[in-house]
């Protein structure tokens, strides 16, 4: 009986920690805004994506200046979904034409991190 416990307890411990050491990225689609696009400086523009894991914890959203790396938009949230939608207008100001870098990330429990680039424009 005492053998029986044993080989359970060990092979509970096996699967847990197999289950942390997961190395699965979450997966990121980005649908807005896609590459080269344009918007103009006076409007907001539209971010939306998706991000998917079986133990999603949080995701960051990065909108820098492509040239020079300024960040404009730097938004960090959790959440406790496995799948995950985000869909937001935002609105930036820039002095002149700027080639902007957006970068979608999704962070599992397990510290693997997923993500999506898109490279669009802001004009006056």
């Amino acid at each position: 009986m005492v053998q029986k416990t044993i080989y359970t307890l060990l092979l509970l411990s096996i699967f847990i920690a197999c289950k942390k050491n997961e190395t699965t990225a979450p997966v990121v689609a980005i649908y807005a805004p896609v590459e080269n696009d344009s918007f103009y400086v006076a409007d907001s523009f539209n971010i939306n994506f998706n991000i998917k894991d079986a133990h999603l914890q949080s995701y960051k959203v990065i909108i820098s200046n492509k040239l020079t790396g300024r960040i404009y938009i730097n938004e960090e949230g959790e959440t406790n979904s496995t799948d995950f939608t985000y869909n937001q207008k935002k609105h930036m100001e820039v002095l002149a034409d700027t080639s902007v870098f957006m970068s979608v990330l999704g962070i599992d429990a397990s510290g693997n991190t997923g993500g999506k680039n898109v490279t669009f424009k802001i004009k006056l």
